[in-house]
């Protein structure tokens, strides 16, 4: 299998380390950086922040975070905050 049609759990897998942005299905957005994912899209994100919603604005902070595959809607990858 090419690179270019890797599944898309090798890309989560390979951005192990990096800041992520993990939307869930009730809006609620974390960014992180990603520890540990699965083949059922758990992740395990450090340095954790809860965003609020709309504006961006920080909500919350955490440690290190459990987020069950189930509940998410997508996740951005190498995500970067734009001011």
């Amino acid at each position: 299998m090419s690179s270019k049609n890797a599944p898309p759990l090798k890309y989560l897998k390979d951005a192990k380390g990096n800041t992520v942005l993990v939307k869930l299905k009730d809006g609620e957005e974390f960014v992180g950086i990603l520890d540990f994912s699965d083949s059922t899209m758990n992740v395990v994100l450090k340095d954790c922040l809860e965003l609020k919603e709309r504006t961006g604005e920080l909500k919350t902070r955490y440690g290190t975070i459990f987020i069950r595959g189930s509940n998410i809607l997508f996740i951005s990858l190498n995500y970067t905050r734009v001011e």
